[in-house]
């Protein structure tokens, strides 16, 4: 089975070097980027053919946050006709989130923080 790169789009450090530290230890993925909002992260998307296959996405961020960079990422993946696969990663426990993220084709499942070993093999062997 063929790695696949997850990235993670999330603007709280600790999280993100934590859920790091583990994706690496669990040697699923091939390869691991941060973003620390959605704009920084559609601004990288924007100027790259590097699509990861899975993102991990926070919804409550600065600047952008996961439901708008929802609205462009999904526009910008039509374009160049490659797809990853989003995970909804949030502290949110909203039932009104969950349903909300039904609406977009491009997120594959809704998560609660934190992400642990299982939810990584969860993901790496679901898609």
């Amino acid at each position: 089975m063929q790695q696949k790169k997850i990235y993670i789009i999330d603007d709280d450090p600790i999280y993100k070097l934590v859920t790091k530290k583990l994706i690496e230890k669990s040697s699923l993925f091939s390869e691991t980027k941060e973003f620390s909002n959605g704009s920084e992260a559609l601004n990288y998307f924007e100027n790259t053919t590097d699509l990861p296959d899975i993102l991990l996405l926070d919804l409550e961020m600065p600047e952008m946050d996961g439901w708008e960079f929802l609205e462009e990422f999904c526009s910008l993946e039509n374009k160049i006709h490659k797809y990853s696969s989003i995970y909804i990663a949030s502290s949110s426990i909203a039932v009104e989130d969950k349903e909300k993220s039904k609406k977009y084709k491009c997120v594959k499942e809704f998560l609660s923080k934190p992400i642990n070993m299982d939810k990584l093999k969860h993901i790496a062997h679901k898609d």
